[in-house]
């Protein structure tokens, strides 16, 4: 089911890779383009980045990260436990976000296997 629901990711412009670990950068899911390995060690080191970025700070909890250039990034916290990475060619990152709103209660509420 996780699959199914990242696959529609991939409908969206310019992603070409879906992928989602928990919060010990196990992936539980991923989808992309043939040939393509998921990029575990990417949703990690963003993770902690941006986590200590905000480590300490009075600012809230991280909720995502955006990463724009010639090839773009949308990190989102999904919970807690489960973090959504979409990775991609340059695009509208906002339509990427969009589309991760509308599937947002889904993500977070399918069971792994």
């Amino acid at each position: 089911m996780l699959q199914h629901l990242l696959s529609e990711f991939l409908n969206v412009e310019g992603v070409e890779q879906a992928i989602m670990v928990d919060d010990r950068g196990r992936l539980l899911s991923s989808v992309g383009h043939e040939g393509m390995l998921p990029k575990t060690d990417r949703v990690v080191e963003l993770a902690v980045a941006a986590l200590e970025a905000t480590q300490g700070r009075c600012d809230g909890d991280l909720q995502e990260v955006w990463i724009e250039g010639e090839q773009s990034t949308l990190l989102d916290i999904l919970t807690p436990y489960r973090i959504v990475m979409l990775s991609g060619k340059r695009s509208n990152i906002a339509r990427w976000r969009h589309s991760m709103d509308h599937l947002r209660q889904q993500l977070a509420t399918t069971q792994e296997m």
